[in-house]
């Protein structure tokens, strides 16, 4: 069963980074693509935070652009808006609902006088460039998981709560973290497909319109000659 399992994540993942590659790719052609960005350097320590951005923030990111800037571009403005509010609205639940554990947390912290988290040999620095609001959004949810994890990693080790419940609330965030970043991949791929579809029309219309004018040209010049 767990063999089975291994060959299912690694043929979905797979998949999954077949699609980003066509939607980065996309989003790299000259009349698509944006030259802006904002760089930053964000500290993970726990082993939790790092396996979610290693293994979702750049392909979300990219579908995230997708999902509303480049349906925007190609003036599907309302696809565009559905999608932001969409996106938005799911990292902010969850990040309001993963604040709930950060505030017990807090107040465990309070009542023993513990003033700092633990810490890890482990950590990285990692650079990172925001090419979207979202792109933010979703750093900003991981670096809470980072948070809450070291928290209660802290915690456990003053005696205040089992290892059991340290793992278990840090893994439950990771698998929904997970499941919001599968359904905003989704987004991504749909607004990718409306996006090249509209794409392929743009210039189908603009062929039409320049074989429309090369026509009239034509028959002004035999006219002429004619007269």
């Amino acid at each position: 069963m767990a063999e089975d399992s291994e060959a299912f994540d690694s043929k979905r993942e797979q998949k999954q980074n077949a699609e980003m590659e066509k939607v980065k790719q996309f989003l790299t052609e000259e009349e698509v693509k944006s030259e802006y960005y904002m760089e930053m350097t964000v500290k993970l320590q726990s082993a939790q935070a790092k396996r979610i951005f290693r293994r979702t923030f750049d392909h979300i990111q990219t579908q995230m652009t997708a999902a509303t800037l480049l349906t925007r571009k190609f003036g599907l403005r309302e696809l565009s808006d559905e999608n932001v509010n969409k996106i938005t609205e799911s990292i902010k639940q969850l990040s309001s609902e993963m604040n709930r554990d950060l505030e017990q947390a807090n107040h465990l912290f309070n009542d023993i006088g513990l003033k700092n988290s633990a810490v890890t040999d482990d950590s990285v620095d990692l650079n990172i460039k925001i090419t979207c609001p979202e792109g933010m959004a979703f750093m900003n949810l991981i670096r809470q998981l980072d948070n809450l994890t070291m928290k209660l990693k802290t915690l456990w080790m003053a005696g205040e709560i089992p290892l059991s419940h340290s793992e278990d609330r840090s893994h439950a965030w990771q698998v929904r973290i997970f499941k919001t970043a599968d359904a905003i991949r989704a987004l991504g791929q749909q607004a990718y497909i409306a996006a090249d579809k509209k794409k392929d029309s743009d210039q189908k219309k603009a062929k039409s319109k320049q074989a429309a004018y090369k026509q009239r040209q034509n028959s002004s010049s035999k006219k002429a000659a004619v007269v």
